[in-house]
């Protein structure tokens, strides 16, 4: 018989997980489980993972770098005439997202005790905001910002936890507390971002060659 691939093998264990995500709340799921569900031996998947909750940080890893890409197709550069508009984009980009991946759902939104998951979130919550900063710069002249916090990462939060609140609330994230999230963290911004931005020459000149 041919011996299973190390790579075949995690494919088993990591759509296991997820199958079991879509069941269970994860503070339910055991790496017995997770062997269970994959028809392997549990010694396997302790070989890769010491504990479901380094299995569940793998996971997340992934979904990080969705993320990224949810931040940058949310942007529709034809439809950006004021600040706000990139900010309900962007938060628009997640709903969407979080509503397609009962896995994220879980793993972010819902009440649970994993702390490493938590801690990689908030950590990649300050990269994102980077590149968020990023995004409002290339569009608009954008004062300068206090040093002591990027207030694109603070509103990532914000919105994070609407999301969370209605999700533990209901399940999920309904309409109404989406647009809730976007008028909160627009709130927020506006505390630093003038309501009049003048765009960047570089987009101005775009929009006249169009």
């Amino acid at each position: 018989m041919r011996r299973e691939s190390t790579e075949h093998r995690l494919e088993r264990i990591h759509r296991a997980v997820r199958k079991l995500i879509e069941r269970r709340d994860i503070s339910d799921i055991s790496i017995y489980d997770v062997a269970k569900e994959a028809s392997i031996a549990t010694s396997t998947v302790y070989h890769h993972y010491r504990n479901i909750s380094e299995l569940f940080d793998f996971l997340m890893s992934s979904v990080f770098s969705d993320f990224e890409k949810v931040l940058y197709s949310s942007i529709d550069e034809t439809k950006i005439n004021h600040w706000s508009d990139i900010n309900r984009m962007i938060e628009e980009g997640f709903v969407r997202y979080y509503r397609e991946d009962l896995l994220v759902q879980k793993l972010l939104l819902s009440q649970h005790t994993f702390s490493s998951i938590r801690h990689a979130d908030v950590e990649n919550d300050a990269y994102l905001g980077i590149l968020v900063d990023g995004i409002y710069r290339k569009y608009f002249n954008i004062p300068s910002q206090p040093q002591h916090v990027n207030i694109f990462t603070v509103a990532l939060q914000l919105a994070d936890k609407v999301y969370s609140l209605n999700y533990r609330n209901n399940g999920s994230i309904d309409a109404d507390m989406a647009e809730e999230a976007i008028k909160v963290t627009q709130s927020y911004l506006s505390l630093y971002l003038p309501h009049c931005i003048p765009k960047n020459s570089y987009e101005l000149l775009l929009e006249d060659t169009v």
